[in-house]
């Protein structure tokens, strides 16, 4: 596409020789021939090198060199200008957005079930992966670089997707990735503490979430959570509820009940009624699968079919993964890596233990700290026996890390194991193993590698079990 039609999106015009553009990035290192490099704020030094790499138009907020263009604010230009480049495809789509801290990616995958089996031809974009267009791609960000995920849409188009199903990050949304975009339904789940590193308080990254639903034709929200009233107001188009605990919520599940690996539960509102059986337990995996028939309602479809279409899902790679042993104990595999998170886990398998539950978990580095006493003191009070090791200690030292968590486990009498390497950790919990055990490997879920220093090394706790069990 032409410079000079790229920068009519941005509101500048043509001051030198027209050029056919290739490409459009924010990194200076991913910058080749014929493609524009949008400079956000602090990153002016690396102009230089984005040029060397042919970039042959910059976007930035002041004026660096001859070939500058100048946005006032580059993140939604940069959004600009990719959605321009491919077309605006993502007018063409019906996209439905999910935000909240946890539970983004099973009712995104909830949702994306219930539609498909329903006949939609769906795309779903998030945590575990982008699956669009029978392919799925590794996902580089929860929510994609805006030159990615315009590229998709694109190619969504081009294959005849109706829906686009799209975790939103708080960081996503921050840096304007999803400027532009109109979403048919926002869903809220939840909101605990997280990501504080990055927003500061909480205050702002619950501001950051709320941006989704200013944006939005509908919104599904959480009744049940203390931040609920903030994204109600903070929401544009219709206003729909769901509970687990309060009756005046627009949908409600009522008469829960739990078995092994199994949650029964009746969903009523809007003088609907039905019930609904998963195969994946869990007070979270209720207001997961609320939320999901919820929306997968205002797309058009019977409560029946989303009721019927739910029981054949069972589950996401690394939430609450079953590991398929021969062993009389058992081995889960769970994402859980924020307080909330783990407490609900361990809750869930409190619910159907036999003996005891052996948790296993570290805390990221360069993350929020504040929240790795408080994990610590929850494993402890939930479990019969915790081994703190790493997860993926970035450019902290991971015996720092462990130290955070070490905090919240002095009071306790449950035993607590250190050991750092995650590997002899895994195999320690699994020597310890009794007859009707349960172990919990948090924090890693769906992950298959750990992040120690600026490398990311292969690491597949799925891998590491079945070595051990040969």
């Amino acid at each position: 596409m032409l410079l000079s039609v790229l920068l009519k999106s941005i509101d500048c015009e043509l001051f030198t020789e027209d050029v056919e553009i290739g490409f459009i990035t924010d990194n200076s290192e991913k910058c080749k021939e014929n493609s524009i490099f949008v400079c956000h704020k602090g990153a002016e030094k690396f102009v230089e090198s984005a040029v060397s790499n042919g970039a042959v138009a910059v976007v930035s907020a002041e004026k660096i060199t001859e070939s500058c263009y100048i946005a006032e604010d580059t993140r939604k230009a940069y959004s600009k200008l990719c959605s321009e480049f491919f077309g605006n495809s993502h007018k063409k789509l019906k996209l439905i957005g999910v935000t909240g801290t946890n539970g983004k990616t099973t009712v995104g995958s909830m949702l994306y079930h219930i539609l498909t089996m329903s006949g939609r031809k769906c795309a779903l974009l998030g945590t575990t992966g982008y699956l669009h267009c029978n392919e799925n791609e590794e996902a580089t960000l929860t929510t994609p670089d805006p030159f990615i995920m315009h590229r998709m849409f694109y190619e969504m188009t081009e294959c005849g997707t109706e829906y686009c199903i799209m975790e939103a990050s708080s960081q996503g949304l921050f840096q304007e990735r999803l400027y532009l975009l109109e979403f048919e339904i926002a869903v809220f789940t939840n909101l605990t503490s997280e990501h504080l590193d990055y927003h500061g308080n909480m205050e702002n990254y619950r501001k950051a979430k709320e941006k989704l639903f200013a944006q939005s034709n509908a919104s599904v929200i959480n009744l049940d959570d203390e931040n609920a009233e903030s994204f109600l107001k903070a929401s544009k188009g219709e206003r729909i509820t769901y509970s687990l605990k309060k009756d005046e919520a627009d949908f409600t599940a009522k008469y829960i009940r739990f078995f092994e690996g199994v949650t029964d539960y009746v969903i009523v509102g809007n003088e609907l009624i039905h019930r609904i059986k998963l195969q994946t337990p869990g007070n979270h995996n209720i207001y997961n699968s609320v939320a999901a028939i919820v929306a997968s309602i205002k797309c058009g479809l019977t409560l029946e079919e989303a009721a019927n279409a739910l029981r054949s899902f069972y589950g996401v790679k690394g939430r609450f993964e079953i590991l398929p042993l021969k062993t009389d104990y058992r081995v889960i595999i769970d994402y859980a890596h924020t307080p909330d998170s783990l407490k609900q886990v361990l809750l869930t398998l409190s619910d159907f233990r036999k003996n005891r539950i052996i948790t296993l978990f570290g805390c990221g580095g360069d993350r929020d700290k504040g929240k790795r006493e408080e994990m610590g003191k929850i494993a402890a009070f939930y479990s019969d026996m915790v081994v703190i090791t790493s997860d993926n200690p970035r450019h902290e030292n991971p015996s720092d890390i462990i130290n955070d968590i070490l905090k919240g486990t002095e009071d306790t009498k449950t035993p607590v194991y250190i050991i750092e390497n995650r590997k002899k950790a895994i195999e320690y919990a699994l020597q310890k193993a009794q007859k009707n055990d349960i172990i919990l490997l948090a924090g890693k879920g769906h992950e298959t590698y750990q992040i120690i220093g600026d490398e990311k090394i292969s690491f597949d706790e799925r891998k590491t079990v079945a070595d051990f069990l040969k």
